[in-house]
């Protein structure tokens, strides 16, 4: 898999490359490290430079590491909860074709969030970034979880309420690691 070109197929022709991943043969370690670090890594260079441009550079350090580990860690959650999901949408419980939506539908937010460093334009980039991923997840449901079309707007909800939550508890949990180390 050429990252360039998976990246570039979801963001321009996103139901043809859910075909491809859906087909795709890999294990979730070779998911992880050839596509999910990579383009986690792109977002957390936007939180650095964001930071770095604050002129504080272990706030920037602490922002990009926190942005890498929590894409890391809501991957996973998300592609878990996906799992448990799928039978009440019609779907079969398939971890690795879980994963594989987990991994891929953030790709926008990703690549947008590396300009979160620009005032103003980068916020809106970045949730335009994110609002794209959540499409992104309603258009890999049938093709990679074989959830059935009729199906797939709620099915969408539900990894969207879920991915909220997750990303609430998580932000909760590192904010408090960062009141601690800096208090």
């Amino acid at each position: 898999m050429d990252i360039v070109a998976r990246a570039k197929g979801m963001l321009l022709t996103p139901a043809q490359e859910w075909s491809a991943v859906a087909a795709e043969s890999t294990d979730v370690a070779t998911l992880f490290r050839s596509y999910v670090m990579p383009l986690a890594g792109v977002s957390a260079l936007g939180a650095f430079l964001a930071g770095l441009f604050s002129g504080m550079i272990g706030f920037a350090i602490a922002s990009a590491i926190i942005t890498f580990v929590m894409a890391l860690i809501s991957v996973f959650v998300i592609g878990k909860i996906a799992e448990i999901l799928a039978p009440n949408f019609g779907a079969p419980q398939d971890s690795l074709a879980a994963m594989k939506l987990a991994a891929h539908a953030p790709t926008a937010a990703w690549i947008a969030g590396f300009f979160a460093f620009v005032p103003i334009l980068g916020g809106l980039i970045a949730l335009a970034g994110g609002i794209y991923s959540l499409y992104l997840y309603y258009l890999g449901g049938p093709p990679v979880m074989r959830v059935p079309q009729d199906k797939a707007l709620m099915f969408t909800i539900a990894i969207v309420v879920v991915a909220i939550v997750v990303y609430a508890v998580l932000a909760i949990f590192v904010g408090g690691l960062i009141v601690r180390a800096f208090i």
